[in-house]
């Protein structure tokens, strides 16, 4: 789960305006970072970075020429997801340009504006903060939801598999079911049933298991792409549904 380039940049545009922007010299952008960091740190998800080390310069000036560097006032994290392996936070960074503006930088998209005020910038930190809640939110309700549709596929296999007498597998992905069919030691088909067309599949199931089933068993065999096979363990055996 992650916030896209596309989300990071609305919320820049809403909670920058850009209508007076400020501007600091060194000392009064020190003072500002501080007050920033004094009122976003007790934030849950926030977190001060000192020896940031993703500070990218913004690009501009005339002609395509590299611009004076930008000083970075300060860096913070933003705590999005603890399950994503590679990258768990966004960075916040406030910077100070040569031409003495405040600017923001989200994750790797730059401020349309400079900073009016200090608010501007915790009101940015807690809209997104409340955007990865609802984030997590939706993804709980999604998980809830496949691991409805999951036990309801299942149940229906278990069914189909004790009546008919057939051992299957299972393999499970974000948004379908494989659902691997014994017909042989050696032979074996998979049916995939998308989690959003599953009450669809599931009166057809049936049907489709015994055509295949006697179709093989008449002595035709099939070419499929399967390309792993299966150990005894995996396999879910009809004599003990």
């Amino acid at each position: 789960m992650s916030i896209t380039s596309r989300s990071l940049q609305k919320l820049l545009r809403d909670n920058i305006s850009g209508e007076k922007p400020l501007n600091v010299d060194p000392e009064q952008a020190r003072e500002l970072a501080e007050e920033l960091l004094a009122r976003v740190e007790p934030l849950a998800g926030v977190k001060r970075n000192d020896n940031c080390h993703h500070y990218s310069r913004f690009q501009g000036g005339a002609n395509g020429d590299k611009p004076p560097s930008n000083t970075l006032c300060c860096s913070i994290l933003l705590e999005e997801s603890s399950d994503r392996w590679y990258r768990d936070h966004t960075h916040l960074h406030l910077l100070r340009s040569p031409e003495e503006q405040l600017w923001v930088e989200l994750g790797r998209e730059r401020s349309p504006a400079p900073v009016s005020d200090i608010g501007e910038v915790v009101a940015l930190v807690k809209a997104f903060l409340k955007r990865v809640d609802q984030q997590k939110a939706q993804a709980v309700k999604r998980q809830k939801q496949k691991d409805l549709k999951m036990q309801a596929i299942l149940a229906q296999v278990r069914k189909i598999a004790k009546e008919d007498g057939f051992d299957f597998a299972t393999e499970v992905d974000t948004i379908k079911l494989k659902l691997i069919i014994r017909l042989s030691d050696n032979d074996y088909f998979a049916i995939l049933i998308p989690f959003n067309q599953f009450k669809e599949v599931l009166p057809k199931l049936r049907t489709a298991i015994q055509a295949l089933r006697e179709t093989y068993n008449s002595g035709v065999r099939f070419k499929t792409h399967l390309k792993r096979g299966y150990r005894r363990s995996e396999w879910i055996r009809h004599q003990d549904l």
